[in-house]
């Protein structure tokens, strides 16, 4: 029996002899573990496909799934970057912005396809995570998936890292090209009127929100239902 407090806090964060106790996150420590101990593992290396193929097996298996953005919204988004690639619309994205990275499925989804669709030429796909632990197991699938040129995550509320980022000059004014709100949704309008502020957005930058009808984000909703950019200094 542990006697002092210090211990008694140690004791309750094992699980046998070795292994970390985390309930809050064991699905998502458990993910981390089952692709890199995959047996492909050799082939999963260095391939995004394979490593979003492998998260989409460990979620199958589970009662409730992962909270990713999966298939269907994936692939809406790389449509829409295949249509710029084409022609067929002005949004060929090559500066993106994602608040809440999660587990890093859409980063790596995504950020494979922001690549794909310009070869050849410099993309940044900016993921933003305030939970210091989702953002070390995005980092670590990223560089499983061979995207850590591409992708760059950053840890702490996404209004401050993007603020830091325009200081260092690592976005630019009408630099973003394309923004995935899946964070809280709380500050979804907080964050899009940030980036409006700083004038990152133009016209025709993209802003995709997630889980805006379930659980449903409505001040989000009416605030772009007006079709203006409020905090934008240039007014679109």
């Amino acid at each position: 029996m542990a006697t002092g407090g210090g211990s008694s806090a140690l004791a309750s964060y094992h699980r046998g002899s070795d292994e970390l106790a985390l309930p809050k996150y064991s699905d998502e420590l458990a993910l981390l573990k089952y692709v890199h101990e995959h047996p492909s593992i050799s082939t999963i290396r260095g391939n995004p496909a394979a490593v979003i193929a492998v998260i989409e097996e460990f979620a199958s298996n589970m009662n409730k799934g992962l909270m990713t953005l999966g298939p269907k919204k994936r692939d809406h988004i790389i449509n829409i970057f295949a249509a710029g690639a084409a022609g067929l619309s002005a949004n060929t994205p090559k500066v993106f912005l994602e608040f809440g990275a999660y587990i890093g499925y859409s980063a790596i989804a995504l950020g494979a396809a922001l690549r794909e669709q310009n070869l050849g030429q410099k993309v940044s796909y900016f993921s933003f995570e305030k939970n210091p632990l989702m953002a070390a197991i995005t980092s670590s699938l990223v560089e499983l998936a061979g995207l850590k040129d591409v992708v760059h995550v950053h840890v702490g509320p996404a209004s401050e890292s993007v603020v830091r980022l325009v200081a260092e000059g690592k976005l630019e004014k009408g630099s973003i090209d394309f923004m995935l709100l899946d964070h809280w949704k709380d500050v979804y309008v907080s964050d899009l009127q940030l980036c409006e502020e700083l004038s990152l957005l133009r016209e025709g930058s993209v802003v995709f929100a997630d889980n805006i009808l379930l659980p449903g984000a409505p001040e989000y909703l009416a605030y772009v239902k007006k079709g203006v950019a409020e905090k934008s200094a240039e007014g679109f």
